[in-house]
């Protein structure tokens, strides 16, 4: 119970950190030091378990890479969270997650799609399910939903900088990655309390 309770727990401050991610693009450091608990509380109950260290290792590994790649910090030490919480094998939790969240991307896809429509912008086919054409003074109400150029490292890009002269601008517009990972632990939560195969059993 101790364990299924911690895998919950985990769930609510990832829940929380994506929630105002939506609203704000910004979480708060406390938020993550909260989640903290709940996964030093799973890697003390499963760390005997060779496929459990290698569950983690990989979900580090890939928070790693992600923040090498320019990925948020959010992003990065969510899948490090994640990496705590025990495998369904014969998968790690971090690839079951991501395959999960990927669910959000089609649906997204097609929303900004239907948005577009219509809108003065000159963008490609792919662009217009993965950019958003907006006027100037919708960027300028909330602009850190959306990036506008080319950005390598989300965390040295900042919005307030950007001289905007356009009326309208296409910029990069998404669902923060922090929600799809979200989604994507709940449906592993639901997997892992069906009971199919704990980690636990594994030897």
């Amino acid at each position: 119970m101790l364990q299924e309770a911690a895998v919950i727990a985990l769930g609510v401050v990832l829940a929380a950190a994506s929630w105002q991610d939506v609203k704000t693009r910004e979480i708060d450091a406390w938020i993550f030091a909260i989640g903290a608990l709940p996964a030093a509380a799973l890697i003390y109950m499963n760390f005997p378990s060779p496929f459990y260290l290698f569950s983690l290792a990989v979900s580090l590994v890939l928070a790693s890479v992600m923040r090498f790649l320019g990925s948020g910090y959010a992003d990065s030490i969510a899948m490090a969270l994640i990496g705590s919480a025990p495998p369904v094998p014969p998968f790690p939790t971090a690839f079951i997650v991501i395959l999960a969240g990927s669910v959000l991307l089609p649906v997204h896809m097609v929303h900004i799609y239907l948005v577009n429509r219509g809108k003065p912008c000159e963008m490609t086919s792919l662009e217009k399910l993965t950019h958003i054409c907006i006027s100037k003074e919708e960027f300028h109400k909330n602009p850190t939903k959306y990036i506008v150029g080319e950005v390598r490292d989300v965390e040295k890009y900042d919005p307030r900088r950007l001289e905007v002269k356009e009326q309208w601008i296409k910029a990069k517009y998404g669902l923060p990655y922090l929600l799809y990972l979200t989604v994507g632990y709940w449906i592993y939560v639901i997997l892992y309390l069906s009971g199919k195969s704990p980690v636990a059993g594994i030897a």
